[in-house]
């Protein structure tokens, strides 16, 4: 077995893992180094960044990731999305835990006693006017904005995923955008 990826497993306390791993062989342990050394850092940046786990801890999870996928890769119909959700899963687990602090995602934002700067209430009213657009969006081009921008998913992707065409789901980004800009300019002139 790869001593690389046995080393993986056992540093992450799934020694059990490591060892159903060398009992799969070389080849095993080879997959299991290429689909570590592909998303551990997409992983690792996902936890950091969208979660403020910090990076003393942020290996731990992915490990647990990775094990919990090698415990039954059957039941794994894609990996990606999986492999995504899973370290989300695991990063708010650990944000629920009552020893984490609370997550400031821009700690250069965080609340204090002096007065905040015009960039800082710009921003924040920026945010306000962009919430309240997508609120008053429909469900349907909401989600479609969020999986196009956001998830960078294709249209093709989209338009499989709702049984459509990719010409509709490119003439619905084109009319979303479009009744998000219009909502937005109604939303920015009142206030």
């Amino acid at each position: 077995m790869n001593d690389l990826a046995y080393e993986r497993l056992t540093t992450a306390g799934n020694v059990a893992m490591g060892a159903v791993l060398s009992r799969a062989g070389d080849d095993a342990a080879t997959r299991f180094d290429a689909l570590y050394a592909t998303y551990q850092p997409l992983l690792r940046r996902i936890a950091i960044r969208k979660f403020g786990i910090p990076a003393a801890d942020v290996d731990d999870l992915v490990q647990d990731v990775f094990a919990t996928y090698l415990s039954n890769p059957a039941n794994v119909r894609d990996l990606h999305p999986y492999l995504i959700g899973a370290i989300c899963n695991a990063s708010r687990q650990y944000r629920r835990k009552d020893d984490a602090a609370p997550f400031s995602p821009r700690p250069e934002h965080r609340v204090c006693g002096a007065t905040p700067d015009d960039e800082l209430i710009e921003g924040v009213v920026r945010n306000l006017l962009i919430q309240a657009t997508l609120g008053r969006l429909g469900t349907s081009c909401r989600e479609t904005l969020e999986r196009f921008y956001l998830l960078g998913e294709t249209t093709a992707s989209i338009a499989l995923s709702r049984e459509k065409s990719a010409n509709y789901i490119c003439r619905l980004l084109n009319y979303c955008r479009n009744r998000a800009r219009s909502i937005f300019a109604e939303i920015n002139t009142r206030s």
